[in-house]
């Protein structure tokens, strides 16, 4: 039952990617903002963004998930979101 239910919130969401672009855009410089972020480049941009939108990826997943109890804590974004572990340390 679990199962179905993640499939049809997968498959509703997935449904609503051409609208999460611009949305994600505005959250990506909500995040720059609220953390302060400046890079070096556009490519150096473009490659923290795609981590950060990996880890917001990641972040749903897992409270998703954590909803239906199968974890139980939820994640939230920080300061590292645009980051991977090797970066961090």
């Amino acid at each position: 039952m679990k199962a179905v239910i993640i499939f049809c919130v997968l498959f509703a969401g997935a449904s609503c990617v051409p609208m999460l672009n611009e949305y994600r855009s505005n959250e990506w410089t909500l995040f720059k903002q609220v953390h302060g972020k400046q890079y070096e480049s556009m490519k150096e941009e473009l490659t923290r963004r795609s981590i950060w939108e990996k880890n917001v990826a990641k972040i749903q997943q897992h409270n998703l998930e954590a909803d239906l109890g199968i974890h139980t804590y939820t994640l939230g974004m920080n300061r590292f979101g645009d980051m991977v572990c090797y970066f961090s340390l």
